[in-house]
């Protein structure tokens, strides 16, 4: 298994920005720090994590400014919204292909990324036609200790 941090390819703030401009998106001061503070986190934050770490990083911001500006930005595909079964949803910057590794018992979220080469298309038995424009996956395991 390869393993990789929440970023997966580094992507720096600026870049992010562009990725939202280009997606029809205004960049907002407030869509900026929940932004800066999701590329800085490595470990699929709740929204309230974003939020706390964005009001300490940046100053005042309100709990549903920041909720606002996460599903601005997943919707604009700069950020994936995670959905896990009962949990809260969590936030990943890295949106190249790759499924979540959830384990069970600490609720920890590691990010696992294809095997070098192998296309999403040649991993599912998909009907004839079929095309996959995203993939929101989740594995339930253990992770072991890093």
């Amino acid at each position: 298994m390869k393993k990789s941090t929440s970023s997966g390819k580094a992507r720096s703030s600026q870049t992010l920005a562009t990725m939202v401009k280009a997606a029809g998106v205004r960049m907002t001061r407030q869509r900026r720090a929940v932004l800066e503070t999701v590329l800085k986190s490595c470990d699929h934050p709740t929204a309230a994590l974003i939020y706390e770490r964005t009001r300490r990083e940046h100053g005042n911001i309100s709990l549903a400014t920041v909720y606002n500006c996460l599903d601005t930005l997943a919707e604009a595909r700069v950020i994936n919204h995670l959905h896990f079964d009962n949990g809260p949803s969590r936030y990943c910057i890295n949106i190249e292909p790759h499924v979540h590794l959830l384990d069970d018992a600490s609720n920890d979220v590691l990010d696992v990324q294809l095997r070098e080469g192998v296309k999403l298309e040649e991993v599912f038995d998909l009907p004839e036609g079929a095309r996959i424009c995203h993939m929101d996956a989740c594995l339930h395991g253990v992770i072991p200790p890093r």
